[in-house]
């Protein structure tokens, strides 16, 4: 276990300009960051350098190749390193967040609502139904997301307005990181 995270260390170290130290706290964000602005966001790598000078705590400025050849060297690491980057990921977690062990005899509690479909991922078609249903029931449409929950198949209220919120905030993210680029880059001019 020891040599797995050695080497992890070692082959995460980067190479060429890259090579600053990456501290496991960056290696979280930079997975995070990854996975914050998926492939297509515009200037997807100076946003996601960007993010990571904003949120990292070590003070290590990132360009966007510093980014792109960590993220290049992270897909390349075996399962067994990438397990451990993530059990320590959740174990810091676990430690900040003060996470509370169950009792052993505890039992779940049952649930009324129907099926759990929270942990579900959507799919486009569901997607789509979505966006057609929040179109169709503008805001002050009487019991609006009763009736957007009965336009998508297989999906509560609950599950409907969770996933709109999950959009707005992804929206937000996105506008903030490419207007952060934006004003950057003419900052430079």
């Amino acid at each position: 276990m020891r040599q797995a995270s050695k080497n992890a260390e070692k082959s995460t170290g980067g190479g060429g300009n890259g090579s600053k130290n990456w501290s496991e706290d960056d290696l979280q964000l930079l997975i995070k960051a990854v996975n914050l602005f998926p492939a297509g966001t515009n200037s997807r790598w100076e946003v996601i350098a960007n993010y990571m000078n904003i949120h990292s705590s070590s003070g290590v400025k990132r360009t966007a190749k510093d980014v792109i050849s960590k993220a290049k060297s992270l897909q390349k690491l075996d399962p067994h390193q990438k397990d451990d980057i993530n059990k320590k990921a959740f174990d810091k977690f676990k430690k900040e967040h003060g996470v509370v062990p169950q009792a052993d005899n505890a039992t779940p509690s049952e649930r009324f609502e129907g099926p759990c479909t929270d942990f579900t991922p959507w799919t486009t078609e569901e997607q789509k139904l979505l966006e057609q249903a929040l179109k169709t029931y503008p805001v002050n449409t009487p019991e609006r997301w009763e009736k957007i929950a009965e336009a998508v198949p297989g999906r509560t209220k609950k599950d409907c307005m969770k996933r709109y919120k999950e959009l707005v905030e992804m929206v937000k993210a996105k506008k903030a990181a490419q207007e952060q680029v934006l004003n950057a880059s003419r900052a430079k001019k």
